[in-house]
């Protein structure tokens, strides 16, 4: 049977993928543009082993090689293969670029291994005897010093990758953990790439193969960990890569859709960990990165100036590596995944409680509630107190208002390489974009936040109470920005401990199966159970805690949670009758208590001028007036609803929509004023960008 070609209009690994040689007659072999590495030059791994004894010992156990005998065997890859087309997954289809090593046999393609050697090192026909030759030497430790770097140049010109190349070995590590191609998540449905992928991490985890320096210095072998000194600019040299390629991987996006989002979110996230670097160490390239990225729209269809941005990026990482002698001994909180000591700078100003109760017209208000019934809260050390014009909140400061986890979270990114209809459902779903109004700026947002005691910059930290129900907090990253909104572990439990023991497979399915049961055991929240359902949703829909409803928040004693469930339903199996869940939901509810009773805040206003002050010219002993700032200035002016865009009238759109503008006066801080015009400056920028581009 004949094999009929396909055209790879929409399978573009571009500039992502080395280029591969195309050998006589390759208009014959089918499917030869899916190979990232040249079928007809690899070696497979055993001629590797053949020396590499130890290598290829650890190699055989890792997901890279026995992948070759499990994937293809997975619903989930016959599911994605057949919605694009490809009828033999080992054969017809584009799956060996990323999950297999193929050779040509017998005039055909066919793979031989799973991720392997040359995978990573490039295939090796070229370069495995120049490699292996010492130059008249028994092996590599007597060879001279002078052969030694004659062998490296050459093996490196015939197209070998060594491990010491830092750059291009990660790079070839991100060009397929990123996934970039918009069909095969769209359509096919395959998860969005590793999000959780950190190169020190992976390359030093289950992958780990250091023999060399054991084996060299004549010892017994070793399969040795980095020391933190080799680490470091691996941190870094990953960190960028994940950056530059997450902007590759937006580039190919032509469209708004899990595919675009996805990569939207990587490339936030990439910059925010660069950006971590950049306070922790000074690398002017690393500063180079940042800027390369400042301004770029990070839309489906800019294609070109997300590929000038990834260019300047990868030109950064390679002047970091270049330059030597660079201190980066701050960045090993950031390598160990431990939380740095907060910044004193950046601590919440919390505000003095008001402790006693005041006469009203209404008559007078009941004292000040607090959580646990205990007296109201006394003023925080170093607090700055009630600004004025201001009346204080009740009730006591918390960072948070839910039990902490007793095990590290992962972030959203670590389930959607198995749920893939779940993560296409989340993204479009309110949890989502919990804390977006949190970096928009929103007004509500921002005046309960300065009413409570944070400012904008601290209420997107996760280590403050904001972020503990509308963001995913990353253990590790508890002092900096939260980057996603509530996710999968904010409602199914912390999952570092529980995440491999729930992905076995075998055993039947739901709740019987030996994986759920495990992971159970390790901190997974079981929502089967109706109980721990409502515990879950009420722990944030129902907000009990006297400080956040004396600054504003609203309670959620209205929240429909019936419909809710309706709302948030991302699973198979039946749910019970409603009014099961309506009980189980009072029940909680119920265990929670009734709200407290406590005074509504009061946002800080300019004092009113003095109407005689306004009779007549103004004495020498008058109030002086507030001295210019410059900032309020810039505020007032985009503190309006835009204007239609130019031309929009005949056009009959083109209106920006933003949230309207924060509450600010002159007692509002100066950085707090140049954070919100900031955001709102982005805001607007986004939106214009997106005008521009969609006429």
């Amino acid at each position: 049977m004949s094999r009929r070609r396909l055209s790879p209009p929409w399978w573009i690994l571009g500039a992502l993928v080395a280029a591969v040689a195309v050998p006589a007659g390759a208009d014959e072999l089918p499917f030869l543009e899916y190979a990232r590495v040249d079928p007809q030059k690899v070696m497979q791994a055993e001629a590797c082993g053949e020396c590499h004894v130890n290598e290829y010992e650890v190699w055989k156990e890792t997901p890279h090689a026995t992948g070759f005998r499990t994937l293809h065997r997975r619903p989930r890859a016959e599911e994605i293969a057949g919605k694009l087309g490809f009828r033999l997954i080992k054969r017809e289809s584009f799956c060996y670029s990323c999950h297999y090593t193929p050779e040509i046999d017998d005039g055909a393609i066919r793979v031989v291994s799973g991720v392997s050697c040359e995978s990573c090192h490039g295939a090796g026909r070229d370069w495995i005897d120049v490699h292996n030759n010492y130059g008249g030497a028994a092996d590599h430790r007597s060879e001279t010093a002078a052969h030694r770097r004659e062998r490296i140049a050459a093996s490196r010109a015939a197209g070998m990758r060594r491990p010491s190349d830092l750059y291009p070995v990660a790079a070839n590590c991100f060009s397929c953990h990123t996934v970039p191609n918009e069909r095969l998540v769209n359509v096919g449905g395959h998860s969005t790439g590793s999000s959780t992928f950190e190169f020190v991490e992976w390359s030093q985890g289950k992958i780990r193969h250091n023999f060399q320096e054991s084996v060299r210095s004549g010892g017994e072998p070793v399969n040795a960990v980095r020391p933190l000194t080799r680490k470091r600019p691996m941190y870094v040299v990953g960190r960028a890569l994940d950056l530059e390629y997450s902007l590759r991987g937006m580039a190919e996006a032509r469209q708004e859709g899990i595919y675009s989002r996805s990569m939207s979110r990587r490339v936030r996230a990439a910059l925010a960990e660069v950006r971590a670097i950049a306070t922790g160490a000074d690398l002017p390239a690393v500063g180079r990165m940042i800027e390369a990225v400042r301004g770029v729209s990070v839309v489906p269809g800019n294609r070109a100036a997300l590929l000038a941005a990834a260019e300047k990026v990868g030109e950064a990482t390679r002047s970091f590596l270049a330059t030597p002698g660079q201190s980066l001994a701050a960045l090993d909180p950031l390598i160990l995944g431990t939380t740095p000591a907060p910044d004193p700078a950046t601590e919440p100003e919390v505000a003095v409680a008001d402790a006693g109760p005041r006469p009203s017209a209404d008559g007078p208000t009941p004292p000040a509630a607090t959580a646990a019934g205990a007296p109201p809260a006394a003023p925080a050390a170093g607090g700055a107190g009630p600004r004025p014009g201001a009346e204080a909140v009740e009730g006591a400061f918390k960072r948070r208002i839910r039990p902490a986890a007793a095990h590290r979270t992962l972030g959203p990114a670590a389930c959607s390489g198995c749920h893939a209809d779940q993560n296409k459902w989340w993204f479009g779903h309110a949890h989502f974009r919990a804390a977006d109004p949190f970096f928009d700026g929103a007004r509500e947002n921002l005046q309960i936040a300065r009413l409570y005691g944070l400012s904008p910059a601290q209420m997107t930290r996760g280590d403050q109470v904001c972020m503990d129900c509308h963001g995913t907090v990353i253990s590790g990253k508890e002092n900096r920005d939260v980057l996603d909104g509530v996710g999968c572990e904010a409602c199914h439990g912390a999952a570092a401990d529980w995440l491999e023991p729930h992905q076995v497979e075998g055993g039947g399915s739901g709740a019987g199966r030996p994986g759920y049961v495990e992971a159970l055991k390790r901190g997974k929240a079981d929502l089967k159970r109706l109980g721990v359902r409502a515990e879950t949703c009420t722990g944030c829909h129902y907000i009990t805690e006297p400080r956040l409803l004396s600054a504003g928040h609203p309670s959620g004693a209205d929240f429909d949670y019936l419909e809710g469930m309706t709302s948030v339903r991302h699973w198979q199996s039946p749910d019970p009758a409603g009014g099961e869940l309506a009980a189980a939901f009072d029940r909680a509810l119920s265990a929670r208590g009734p709200l407290p009773t406590v005074r509504l805040a009061r946002a800080a206003v300019p004092p009113a001028p003095d109407a005689a002050a306004l009779a007549g010219p103004r004495s020498p002993t008058a109030t002086t007036p507030p001295a210019f700032r410059p900032e309020l200035a810039a505020a007032r002016v985009l503190r309006a609803r835009p204007r239609l865009l130019p031309g929009a009238a005949e056009a009959g759109g083109g209106r920006l929509e933003l949230p309207e503008f924060p509450a600010i006066d002159e007692t509002t801080p100066v950085e707090e004023v140049l954070l919100i015009l900031q955001r709102r400056l982005q805001l607007l920028y986004r939106q214009l960008r997106g005008e521009q581009e969609g006429r």
